[in-house]
């Protein structure tokens, strides 16, 4: 359910930026994962998994966006078991994910078609951020954000785009004139949630 809590205050300033690719329109169908976790400032951490989706089936256009097909997931762990890995990771700080209600409703139909046990985190979407942040860019999208801020970004492999995410937010606490993401945040009149 959305709100408007504050995240936990966390004395390291420690986010989780995540990223899901999907093998079909369905938000069950997770086929890749990245996760980037951003440390007093910078990102000191990058993780990324391939999953296998439901009957590994994909369809055109996801593969056309991301590139990977059954063939690279064949044999891949499905997702209940990344999720031992996971959890741990995500448990670390607020979450961060550019365009956030798409990988937040990814996130929650795996944890419910896989009955893991419901969590509750708190997360930040980037696009808000960056749109407060530099509003004269005609789009925010990732890639656009990445090259107004000369981040490194391979588009739509996971790992790459949860790490530029992390940049994208360190980036908006700079043109804040913030010292820390939950500062911007907060300066910005940014909206946390709960997945």
């Amino acid at each position: 359910m959305p709100s408007t809590d504050r995240p936990p205050a966390t004395p390291s300033d420690t986010w989780v930026a995540i990223d899901f690719e999907t093998a079909t329109r369905e938000p069950t169908s997770a086929c890749a994962l990245g996760i980037a976790i951003v440390r007093d400032g910078s990102v000191a951490e990058r993780h990324s998994w391939l999953i296998q989706p439901p009957f590994n089936e994909y369809e055109f256009w996801n593969t056309r966006v991301h590139g990977l097909g059954p063939e690279d997931t064949q044999l891949a762990p499905d997702f209940r078991e990344v999720w031992f890995e996971v959890q741990p990771l995500l448990a670390q700080g607020p979450l961060l994910a550019h365009n956030a209600s798409f990988d937040v409703r990814v996130l929650r139909a795996l944890i419910a078609s896989h009955e893991l046990p419901a969590l509750s985190y708190h997360y930040v979407c980037t696009v808000s951020m960056a749109r407060k942040a530099f509003p004269k860019l005609h789009k925010h999208t990732l890639d656009t954000v990445c090259d107004h801020c000369n981040i490194a970004l391979v588009h739509h492999d996971a790992a790459s785009d949860a790490e530029a995410c992390a940049h994208v937010a360190l980036e908006c606490a700079t043109a804040s004139g913030s010292t820390s993401i939950a500062q911007a945040v907060r300066a910005l009149g940014v909206r946390v949630a709960r997945v």
